[in-house]
C-alpha cells in the first residue's frame, strides 16, 4: 500500500492509500493504462461492482465463518464536467458480453410486447418470455426489479448510471423508496419479495443479488445519503471514491486503449465469468481480520464511533475486491492481499470522511430524542493516570449520560487498558499503546 503522489493528486486526498499499478493483473493494468494516475482509484472502486457482478457464480467464507456471495455498490463523487463518463466507459468495456446477451431476451421481450399490442380484443395476449437480463436499468422498479431477479435463476443483477439525479427523480417515495431496502439486502443476499393480491402485479419471493455503480454531484450525494441512508445501513455497504479536482486544471489527455490491451480485457472477464464454487481464503482471511482488529483498537482507544461503524463493512470490501484480484491471477500472492488491504483502507477513509459527518448528523438528530454519544479524539490517551469518572465526565461534555461512561470504562478494562485503582478512580495500564494514526 502506497500514498498519492501530491503533484498529481487532489490536494484533498494527499494521504489516501493507491494501489500498486504494476502489481495489478493484467486485466485491470490494461483497464487503467489509458488514464492519468489519480483517476485510478476512482476508476477501480466504480468498477469493482461490475467485476463483482462477473464473478456472481462465486461464494467465500469470510474472516467470522459465515458464507458469502460477490456484491458491491459503488458511488462516484464529482463535480460537473468531472470526467466522471470515464467510469462508465470503463464499465461498459467490462460488461459489454452481458450487454450483448441482455438484447436478444429484450428483442424477444419486444417482439411480444408489439404482437400483444396488435392483437384483436377477443384474443389472448401472449405471456412474457422468461430470459435473463443481468443489466438493468437504475430507474427499474422494484416490481419490475424482483421479477428480473426471479427470471436471473440466483446471476446477479448490474446498474450502471452516470448521474444520480435520474435515480433520485424516481426514487422519492411510494416503491420507489423501497429499492433502498432492496439494496441492502442484496449486498448481503438476504431474501426480497413481495405478495399482491391482483394477477397482474409481480409477486414472488427470491434471493436478491444485485450490483451496482452510480456517479453524481455532490448535491445528488447528499440527497441520496443525507436523509437516513447514513444511518440505515447503505452508507457503509457503499464503496466511495471522488473524482480527481478539476479545478484550474489543463484537460486530461486519454490514451486510446490497443487491441492487446483489449484482450486482456477480455481474457479477464471470461476468468470472472467461468469462476464458479466456494473458494477457501486462507491468507486472505488472515490479512483482512488483522487489519479490522487494528482498526478496532483504533477505534476504542479514540472512543471513535464512525470509525468503528464503517471499519466492519470495509473490511468485508476489501475482502471482495481480494477475491475479484484472486480470480483474475489464480492465487492468493502478497499482491492480492495488499490490494484488499489498500481497497478496505481506501474504503474507510472516505466513508469516514464523506459519509462520517452525514452519519454523526442523523446520530445527533436521534439522540435529541434518545441521548447518545459519539466522541472523535484519542478521549483515554488525554486522561491523567490515576483518573475518576467525573475527570471522564469533564473531558467528554455533555455527550454521554453516565450508563454510557461506565460502559466505555468496562470496555476499556476489558481491553486492558485501565485497571480499578480505588472506589472511584482507575489507573492507567503499561500495556496501553499510543494509536498509530499516520
Amino acid at each position: 500500500m502506497r500514498k498519492q503522489n501530491p503533484t498529481t493528486a487532489a490536494k484533498a486526498n494527499e494521504t489516501m492509500p493507491v494501489v500498486n499499478f504494476r502489481q495489478l493483473p493484467p486485466a485491470l493494468k490494461a483497464t487503467l493504462k489509458p488514464y492519468p494516475e489519480d483517476f485510478h482509484m476512482p476508476i477501480l472502486m466504480g468498477l469493482m461492482p461490475a467485476l463483482a457482478t462477473l464473478a456472481d457464480q462465486v461464494t467465500y467464507e469470510y474472516c467470522n465463518g459465515k458464507t458469502h456471495h460477490m456484491g458491491l455498490f459503488a458511488f462516484i463523487k464529482g463535480e460537473q464536467s468531472d470526467n466522471k463518463s470515464v467510469v462508465e466507459d470503463v464499465v461498459e468495456q467490462w460488461i459489454a458480453p452481458l450487454r450483448q446477451e441482455d438484447e436478444v431476451v429484450r428483442a424477444q421481450e419486444e417482439e411480444v410486447a408489439k404482437q400483444n399490442r396488435t392483437r384483436k380484443a377477443n384474443e389472448r395476449g401472449q405471456q412474457a418470455p422468461d430470459g435473463c437480463v443481468r443489466v438493468v436499468p437504475i430507474t427499474i422498479s422494484v416490481a419490475k426489479l424482483l421479477q428480473r431477479q426471479i427470471n436471473a435463476r440466483g446471476h446477479c443483477l448490474y446498474s450502471i448510471e452516470s448521474e444520480a439525479d435520474t435515480l433520485l427523480k424516481t426514487n422519492g417515495a411510494g416503491s420507489w423508496s423501497a429499492k433502498y431496502d432492496v439494496y441492502r439486502k442484496a449486498w448481503d443476499g438476504s431474501n426480497f419479495g413481495q405478495d399482491y393480491m391482483s394477477l397482474n402485479s409481480q409477486s414472488g419471493n427470491v434471493k436478491a443479488f444485485y450490483s451496482w455503480t452510480i456517479c453524481g454531484q455532490a448535491c445528488s450525494f447528499l440527497k441520496m445519503y443525507g436523509n437516513e441512508n447514513a444511518s440505515n445501513g447503505l452508507s457503509s455497504r457503499t464503496m466511495i471514491a471522488e473524482m480527481p479536482d478539476n479545478s484550474f486544471r489543463k484537460m486530461p489527455k486519454f490514451k486510446k486503449i490497443t487491441e492487446a490491451d483489449m484482450n486482456a480485457i477480455q481474457e479477464g472477464i471470461r476468468k470472472l465469468r467461468e469462476a464458479k464454487g466456494f473458494k477457501t481464503t486462507p491468507r486472505l482471511s488472515k490479512a483482512i481480520d488483522e487489519w479490522q482488529e487494528q482498526k478496532r483498537l483504533e477505534a476504542a482507544q479514540m472512543l471513535d464511533t464512525i470509525k468503528d461503524i464503517y471499519r466492519r463493512r470495509a473490511a468485508v470490501i476489501g475482502f471482495r475486491c481480494g477475491v475479484i484480484f484472486m480470480l483474475l491471477v489464480g492465487k492468493e500472492s502478497n499482491a492480492c492481499i495488499e490490494f484488499a488491504l489498500t481497497m478496505a483502507e481506501y474504503t474507510l477513509q472516505n466513508q469516514c470522511r464523506l459519509f462520517g459527518p452525514l452519519l454523526k448528523l442523523q446520530n445527533e438528530r436521534v439522540r435529541d430524542r434518545m441521548p447518545t454519544a459519539t466522541v472523535n479524539q484519542n478521549v483515554l490517551q488525554q486522561l491523567p493516570s490515576p483518573f475518576s469518572i467525573d475527570d471522564l465526565r469533564r473531558l467528554k461534555g455533555n455527550e454521554c449520560a453516565d450508563g454510557t461512561l461506565y460502559s466505555i470504562l468496562s470496555r476499556w478494562k476489558a481491553e486492558g487498558w485501565i485497571e480499578k485503582a480505588d472506589k472511584n478512580n482507575w489507573t492507567k495500564t503499561q500495556t496501553l499503546q499510543p494509536c498509530n494514526l499516520a
